[in-house]
């Protein structure tokens, strides 16, 4: 068990949304197709609004909930998969943009587990000593990857972000992280692919250009095998929820809410019998929002929070699984 109070959340949402009637007017699809492969209805798209700005919108109404200052914040992790630049990180953008000068900064990146990983992490910071508050930040431009003449995945993402601030809070505070369980399969890897830049320079023969590791010829846009992604997530999330559950010394019906990362419709739906949980147990807003990638799970925590549905004391569960293969849970008494 680890000391961790969740002071405040935020997020950010772009205007613009693209229903599946927009989408069946780019690409061979229709909404009865979509909704029943994936339960997603629309998603919000970036009107031009780069990932750093989304993230910094994120973390100023979770600073503002938390009741800190920004020079109060003594790290700072940004979790995405679709940054606006190599370096600087987004974290770093962060930290000048919102004026957080005593926080170190960087980024990480575990795909759509990143939230979950980045929660475990400022946990172990948070207990040793020296650092009081940390901001993890999640924010994601997944629209940047995607190919829009690809029907199986083009449907299935949106953008976003959201933020949580944490610290370990006084002697007496319950609040704690009980227990977590993260893993990689890295041999899933091919499974989902997004490639960054290639080696070219004027010094290297054409015939010494490697290919690439996965066969993968779409460039940046992402390919995934969804068969395989579906069996991996749905035994991903299960399993790493009933790691988490053993290692806190609690039942499944102890947890009022898990969060799972918001994929697909169907992937909730069956962890959901797979654990033997009560669907209200269950949180999804996949319907509206779509595949946020490792902004979705802190998405729906803030709601639940700002909706006055989490009291403190409560115990949830919030877990993912993501391109690499990585996937993970961590139990939170609130």
């Amino acid at each position: 068990m680890l000391k961790l109070k969740l002071l405040g959340t935020g997020t950010y949402l772009p205007e613009l949304i693209l229903t599946n009637e927009m989408l069946s007017q780019i690409v061979e699809t229709n909404d009865e197709w979509i909704t029943s492969r994936t339960g997603i209805t629309e998603r919000r798209l970036s009107s031009g609004e780069p990932t750093w700005h989304m993230a910094v919108r994120a973390a100023e109404k979770a600073l503002a909930a938390s009741g800190l200052a920004a020079n109060d914040l003594d790290l700072i992790v940004a979790t995405s998969v679709t940054p606006d630049y190599f370096f600087p990180s987004v974290s770093s953008i962060v930290q000048d943009e919102i004026g957080a000068a005593n926080a170190f900064c960087f980024d990480l990146n575990a795909a759509c587990t990143g939230f979950v990983y980045a929660v475990d992490l400022a946990a172990r910071y948070l207990n040793t000593g020296d650092i009081r508050n940390v901001l993890v930040v999640s924010a994601e431009n997944v629209s940047k990857l995607t190919d829009y003449t690809d029907r199986a995945t083009c449907v299935l993402f949106g953008d976003g972000a959201s933020a949580a601030v944490f610290s370990a809070g006084s002697p007496d505070d319950e609040s704690c992280l009980l227990a977590s369980h993260l893993g990689t399969k890295g041999e899933g890897g091919k499974y989902l692919v997004s490639q960054a830049l290639k080696i070219n320079h004027p010094f290297i023969e054409n015939d010494q250009v490697w290919p690439d590791r996965f066969g993968h010829d779409k460039g940046h846009n992402l390919t995934m095998e969804g068969n395989e992604v579906y069996k991996f997530a749905v035994n991903a999330m299960t399993e790493s929820i009933k790691a988490a559950t053993e290692k806190a010394g609690i039942k499944l019906a102890q947890i009022k809410y898990i969060i799972p990362h918001q994929a697909n419709s169907r992937i909730v739906d069956a962890s959901a019998r797979r654990l033997k949980v009560k669907s209200a147990q269950m949180i999804s807003r996949v319907s509206d929002f779509g595949n946020t990638s490792s902004a979705s799970i802190p998405i729906c925590l803030d709601e639940i929070i700002r909706d006055d549905r989490l009291k403190r004391g409560d115990l949830i569960a919030i877990c993912g699984f993501g391109a690499g293969l990585t996937y993970g849970a961590a139990i939170l008494r609130y």
